[in-house]
């Protein structure tokens, strides 16, 4: 059994004026000026996530192969404040981190919530990440400790699960991390590695999340059965994009 939401977590769920992690409304790739500014409309959603990427020396906000887009990261995360949501920075771009959290903390620090995200371990079928994970958490922690990490593995269908050894060697680079910690795990996997995941979730405040698109209206009714809410952040859709609210379709 999960234990319950622990104290540090509090102050994010209570600027976005929601009780538990499963409540909050996301809105996946934003990356383009269109896209965010239907998201900063969507009473709905209350964090907002987009890929970093550096092309051509700029820092735009695209998901590779992408390689353009009308929106940088600047007024991405400008327009992100000024509707008041939370801001999930994944990076895509190892380049980009630096400025990126410095940008943040000098305009984002005490508005509104902070999320660091990048796939910093291969994972089920995963090719080799584009960053390295200690460097990645070491930016995070001395430049912008106040948002809290989200970290994940590169993944591809078709393979078995997230193995005991592949989930140890994240929880061994974390030992000394201080910052709340959410751990980001594919909905296609969650019910081949369910039995390990659950476990850290007992020995841990870590939160976990799921993301993914879903085909198999089975898988979520499962992860509407087996997850809490109360330590799960949902990030999910159908095949179409169309975002999927676990705890209130």
């Amino acid at each position: 059994m999960a234990i319950a939401l622990a104290d540090r977590w509090l102050p994010i769920m209570e600027a976005l004026g929601v009780k538990r992690p499963g409540d909050i409304g996301w809105i996946h790739g934003a990356n383009s000026s269109q896209a965010l500014l239907g998201a900063l409309s969507d009473r709905h959603v209350h964090f907002i996530e987009g890929d970093i990427s550096v092309v051509g020396g700029e820092i735009i906000m695209a998901h590779p192969p992408v390689t353009e887009s009308d929106l940088g990261f600047e007024k991405w995360l400008d327009l992100t404040i000024e509707a008041g949501k939370g801001a999930k920075l994944d990076f895509k771009s190892p380049e980009a981190v630096t400025h990126c959290l410095n940008y943040a903390r000098q305009q984002a620090l005490g508005k509104i919530p902070l999320c660091a995200n990048a796939d910093i371990l291969a994972g089920p079928g995963g090719d080799k990440p584009v960053f390295k994970p200690d460097e990645f958490i070491g930016l995070c922690n001395r430049i912008l400790p106040q948002a809290f990490l989200s970290l994940g593995w590169t993944v591809e269908e078709g393979e078995l699960g997230y193995t005991k050894e592949t989930v140890d060697e994240m929880l061994d680079l974390l030992v000394e991390v201080e910052a709340p910690v959410s751990l980001c795990f594919h909905a296609g996997y969650l019910r081949k590695s369910w039995a390990r995941l659950e476990e850290i979730l007992a020995e841990t405040d870590y939160t976990f999340t799921i993301w993914g698109r879903i085909e198999d209206q089975g898988l979520v009714s499962w992860i509407r059965a087996n997850t809490p809410p109360g330590r799960c952040f949902y990030d999910v859709q159908w095949k179409d994009g169309t975002q999927i609210h676990l705890t209130s379709d």
